[in-house]
């Protein structure tokens, strides 16, 4: 008996939360739908955060990392991090203008980006090529 009054006191106690959370799913979904979908792939906005710029460098790397093998033999953690310099560096250019403060951060940032994309590229593609390797052999 004293099981079922604990529960019903605690159930009263819990019902005000309920209707607290229905009130603010209501207003989110409100705000979700109020703001705006980007309908392009990349702004200049997206590629100056870390993700954006991160995501960038992770597919321009993979579309150049096979022909710059073949000609020059550069340690692929060079190019990820002057790719990612540059897209950050020109994301920051067209955003916020480029001055050597904000320069000397975004290259700070570009390393952020950069260990970001490769760490994606061992998530993603490492795996696949290990597959391919193991199927070859």
């Amino acid at each position: 008996m004293k099981k079922l009054l604990l529960c019903v006191v605690l159930f009263v106690m819990v019902l005000p939360c309920f209707a607290i959370a229905e009130e603010v799913a209501v207003e989110v979904a409100a705000s979700v739908v109020e703001s705006e979908i980007p309908t392009q792939p990349f702004s200049w906005e997206q590629l100056a955060t870390i993700a954006g710029a991160a995501l960038a460098t992770m597919l321009i790397v993979q579309l150049l990392k096979l022909p710059l093998d073949k000609v020059w033999k550069i340690p692929t953690r060079i190019i990820v991090f002057l790719i990612a310099a540059v897209v950050m560096l020109l994301a920051t250019y067209f955003t916020q203008g480029l001055t050597w403060n904000t320069a000397l951060l975004t290259l700070m940032n570009a390393v952020v980006a950069a260990l970001t994309a490769m760490g994606g590229y061992e998530l993603t593609f490492a795996k696949l090529d290990a597959k391919k390797a193991i199927k070859t052999e």
